[in-house]
């Protein structure tokens, strides 16, 4: 379906089920005012029932606007997404200081100049954006997907890559780049195509700054080690020459270079307050998933009892569900255990998303397929 079918298919379900949805609100704050809230920090075990909570919302558009009210429910589920959060100008570290049982998050500089660049959620039309050259930072699905389209603008562009993600074959699409966009990619690669993207990969950018007394812009990176267990030409892609080791390799473009680096995510951004976040050193050990909150086997807070979370952020152990396709199958375990926790019968719902695979619920069988995304 298109973007206006699927929002056409959202509409009727909310109207056809009843759902109250609240259009351009902001939640303000999410309080815990039950008794749970008064054990919050002392290790004690829930108590009876979660809840409840009350969220102040304010209206932001409308004769109402600026209005503010609060409603009050026995449990939040938490699915404010991603991309309205890029990771655009900092980096995140959770700091856990001695005799504090909650991180606080340090948020350095991604790089210096990194300010100058110009994110990839910020840009409404590939065909439209002013210049003909471009450098791109950061090669997995919105580097591809950014260099796909420059291209097939008439356009020029480098992509800088830490990890040559069109070269791994690894089986989980969270760590490799999907068929469709390895199939575009092969296409603006294609010996008959012009202009074709340069890939440069492995390799990471240090520093961004403004070229003294001309325009445009200078980018600095430094070449990382060559992983030689890589097929590089085994998904039929090439790329430029790697660099040495620790090589500085300086580019100069005239346009602003466009930060394919992802997104910071909701959870981080607004709502460290309702989840527990692993320790630095589990952070380590895990790799990119390692920033995901820590939940219970029913996506529930291990902080708060009451909030869940749903969305590409949910991780469990060494095995993250940061796609649509595996995500969207935790649904029902989250409205299985807000409805049990309701009184409500569930078997026979259940037992419905089960035969539709949308109750996944047996990690076992998704280990190859959720493994670490990085």
């Amino acid at each position: 379906p298109s973007g206006e079918e699927y929002a056409l298919y959202l509409e009727t379900l909310a109207d056809k089920s009843g759902i109250q949805v609240q259009l351009d609100a902001k939640v303000l704050s999410i309080a815990d005012v039950g008794e749970n809230a008064k054990n919050g920090g002392t290790g004690k075990k829930p108590v009876g029932q979660p809840g409840p909570f009350e969220i102040e919302v304010q209206k932001l558009k409308g004769e109402s606007a600026g209005s503010k009210k609060t409603f009050t429910s026995r449990y939040v589920v938490w699915a404010a997404g991603e991309f309205q959060y890029p990771k655009d100008k900092r980096t995140m570290t959770y700091v856990y200081k001695e005799g504090e049982s909650k991180p606080s998050i340090d948020f350095g500089t991604m790089f210096r100049g990194a300010e100058y660049c110009l994110h990839n959620s910020k840009v409404k039309s590939w065909r439209k954006l002013p210049g003909d050259d471009f450098v791109i930072i950061g090669g997995y699905e919105s580097g591809v997907d950014a260099a796909y389209n420059l291209a097939k603008a008439g356009k020029k562009c480098q992509v800088l890559a830490s990890t040559p993600t069109w070269c791994l074959q690894t089986g989980d699409p969270s760590s490799e780049l999907a068929p469709y966009t390895a199939a575009r990619l092969r296409e603006v690669l294609s010996s008959g195509f012009s202009p074709s993207p340069k890939l440069l990969s492995p390799i990471r950018v240090i520093a961004v700054d403004k070229r003294n007394g001309k325009e445009g812009y200078n980018i600095a990176a430094r070449w990382k080690k060559v992983d030689e267990s890589l097929d590089v030409n085994g998904m039929g892609i090439e790329m430029e020459d790697a660099g040495e080791e620790d090589d500085i390799l300086v580019l100069q473009t005239p346009n602003p270079p466009i930060l394919c680096t992802g997104f910071e995510g909701s959870v981080a951004a607004e709502a460290d307050n309702l989840f527990n976040f692993p320790s630095p050193a589990d952070q380590q050990a895990k790799g990119c998933i390692g920033e995901g909150p820590l939940l219970t086997r029913r996506d529930e807070s291990t902080k708060v009892p009451g909030v869940f979370l749903v969305g590409p952020s949910v991780t469990h152990g060494e095995l993250s569900f940061c796609f649509v396709y595996k995500f969207r199958q935790r649904f029902a375990v989250v409205a299985d255990a807000i409805c049990q926790g309701l009184g409500m019968d569930t078997r026979e719902a259940v037992a419905e998303c089960r035969r539709t695979d949308m109750y996944l619920d047996n990690f076992a069988t998704c280990e190859e397929a959720c493994g670490d995304a990085c």
